[in-house]
């Protein structure tokens, strides 16, 4: 878990809607965004920070010993940081971790009648077994039961990576034996970049939990099973290199996994390309939770009509959009059974909710490209009077910007349909966000959105 510091994020500067001053991205270096941003996936696999980043250097050298092309190695990057894109909060690594746990359970045996059922509710090492049996037993895995692989291999693609790439991360769970998912591919039709990441990560998640000799114990005792054993072989080759593995743990490992990208065709992004970004990583927030499908980018649309009916300037609302997409970042950092309870909460478990603008604040001002929104972003849950969360930020202290995502944020949340419960419509829920203007929520703001939203296309009549 991230540490994040309990002193708000600070500001100075006018209340008033000014443009914010923030010159145009022409030239950013994608692969420095991606490897920031990692700790959020990290966050998203319950793996220890640096998991990504961690990942990307031992494949990376895996490729190096491999002596792949140029070509080849750019694909295998890609494909290394965005190797848990499609997560929606389950590890595949630690099956690896928990192997001994997962072998000592009873086997199953499942019809075709009953595979869907347990499809359904299965994860990790079970959902393999479940998925296994449902083919063979010449049934189909359905249509919307998509993998995190095939996720994160559709969202390589929309952020404009290679097919090889994206290929890459959608075979990352098969297995050298057959036995993996999505399409229970055998030895050399796993396309050599899954291979790899699959011996990566795994690697580093036992390194990190068990230490180093547990971790070459477990390639030495699944090679030929889980693993490619010349895969296997390369990794196992490392073991003697105690200075390297030490340094994967120190704080410049983000910097080296950067390093390792091959420079010549580093890829550069500007603002239509960070946008990208953003959105990419929306989708990765809202599948945190089923109560929360399409949250950010909804959020983002109000935030960006309310901007406009303040006169914003376009790039000033292009800056906030990023900043909505992004605002609940933090809650990859929270407990799935938190964010999936349809009861009240306990103290404790609000108290760990409540912390999530504070994740948000840790991963996105780490983001250079990102620094400009990072504070907005963090204080989408602050009130006028003081009486937010998780700073406690007044009105003094709270910028347009600021006070704009509070209100499209609480408008979202009031009017979008939810298991538990109906959406509100329109007037009902701006009739709620009015009763706390001038103490809660900014009046300007508020009347901002009020006018927004009668020219938005909204599911909900009012």
């Amino acid at each position: 878990m991230i540490s994040a510091g309990s002193a708000p994020p600070q500001y100075s500067g006018s209340s008033h809607p000014t443009p914010l001053g923030v010159p145009s991205i022409t030239h950013v270096s994608l692969s420095e965004v991606l490897a920031a941003m990692s700790r959020a996936l990290d966050l998203t696999e319950g793996q220890s920070v640096g998991h990504t980043v961690r990942t990307t250097i031992i494949g990376m050298r895996i490729a190096q010993e491999l002596d792949l092309s140029a070509f080849d190695r750019v694909a295998l990057y890609g494909a290394l940081l965005l190797k848990d894109s499609g997560s929606s909060g389950h590890s595949s690594a630690a099956d690896v971790v928990n192997a001994q746990e997962t072998q000592r359970r009873p086997r199953i045996s499942l019809s075709p009648a009953h595979a869907l059922t347990a499809i359904k509710s299965a994860s990790g090492e079970s959902l393999r077994a479940v998925t296994a049996l449902f083919r063979k037993s010449k049934g189909r895995v359905p249509h919307g039961m998509l993998t995190r692989a095939e996720r994160g291999e559709s969202m390589a693609l929309r952020m404009g990576f290679s097919t090889a790439t994206a290929d890459g991360i959608r075979h990352i769970d098969e297995h050298w034996d057959g036995t993996g998912i999505p399409d229970a591919r055998v030895g050399h039709e796993i396309p050599l970049f899954s291979r790899i990441i699959l011996v990566a990560q795994t690697l580093d998640a036992f390194y990190m939990q068990r230490g180093l000799p547990a971790a070459m114990r477990m390639l030495r005792e699944r090679s030929g099973t889980w693993f490619d054993p010349q895969v296997v072989r390369i990794a196992r080759s490392f073991r003697e290199d105690t200075p390297w593995w030490e340094s994967l743990q120190s704080p410049d490992a983000t910097a080296m996994a950067v390093a390792v990208e091959p420079q010549q065709h580093t890829r550069f992004v500007d603002d239509r390309g960070l946008d990208e970004v953003a959105r990419a990583f929306a989708e990765i927030i809202d599948a945190k939770s089923s109560y929360t499908y399409q949250h950010s980018t909804n959020v983002a649309k109000y935030a960006r009509a309310t901007a406009f009916e303040l006169g914003f300037e376009k790039r000033d609302v292009a800056v906030l959009n990023r900043a909505a997409l992004l605002h609940d970042v933090g809650k990859l950092g929270i407990s799935s059974s938190i964010l999936d309870k349809a009861g009240p909460m306990t103290d404790d478990e609000r108290a760990e909710m409540q912390r999530h603008p504070l994740y948000t604040w840790e991963i996105l001002q780490r983001v250079g490209a990102f620094e400009t929104f990072a504070r907005t972003a963090a204080l989408h849950h602050e009130k006028l009077d003081g009486s937010g969360y998780p700073w406690g930020v007044k009105a003094e202290d709270l910028d347009v910007p600021a006070r704009i995502l509070c209100v499209a944020d609480i408008y979202e949340a009031l009017t979008a349909h939810r298991p538990y419960r109906a959406g509100l419509s329109r007037d009902a829920a701006l009739k709620i966000i009015r009763s706390g203007s001038a103490k809660h929520v900014c009046p300007m703001a508020c009347e901002a959105l009020t006018e927004a939203t009668r020219h938005l296309r909204v599911a909900i009549a009012s």
